[in-house]
């Protein structure tokens, strides 16, 4: 890693420390949108006074022209997030983080999620901006992807860990 590298990182750095600061939130509630941000995938993380949540959707964008495009990201990130409403069952295979495999789960199709704050960002790699907003509306509706995901953080938040039925339930099946 050269200087300039090594510069480019901690102005990066401050930055993000100015960003997250501007919100008026404990840093360490952060973490999950962080996790989310440069790892990928949802997460969520649990103090004793609050608990914070970040779920990820993505919209790809392509051009049949140019055949080129990008993933635009998309992160919810929810202080204190509460279920109010639940909609439909999606049979699905989930794999967290603590277990060896995954796991047959039911999640709604449709979840309306409560929030002290809901924070939105884009992190748009075309134009390399990650743009973040706190949202005025303290409910919002996720759908699909984005509601299997808050689903699973709850659970997290709730219960410590996801409970399913093991893959090895399943049975084969040769089709001739």
């Amino acid at each position: 890693m050269d200087v300039e590298e090594i510069r480019a990182i901690f102005k990066f750095s401050a930055l993000e420390r100015h960003i997250i600061s501007s919100f008026g939130i404990q840093e360490d509630l952060f973490l999950p949108f962080l996790l989310s941000l440069k790892s990928g995938g949802s997460w969520s993380y649990a103090s004793e006074d609050t608990k914070s949540m970040a779920v990820k959707d993505v919209i790809t964008y392509y051009g049949e022209e140019s055949k080129t495009g990008y993933t635009l990201e998309k992160i919810y990130f929810f202080i204190d997030p509460k279920v109010i409403a639940e909609e439909g069952i999606i049979r699905r295979l989930e794999k967290c983080g603590t277990k060896e495999e995954r796991e047959l789960v039911e999640r709604p199709y449709i979840i309306t999620l409560h929030a002290k704050k809901i924070i939105f960002a884009e992190v748009n790699p075309n134009i390399r901006k990650i743009t973040l907003r706190e949202l005025k509306k303290k409910h919002i509706q996720l759908k699909g992807t984005p509601a299997y995901s808050a689903a699973h953080e709850i659970e997290h938040l709730e219960k410590g860990e996801i409970e399913g039925t093991p893959l090895w339930t399943f049975e084969y099946v040769k089709n001739q």
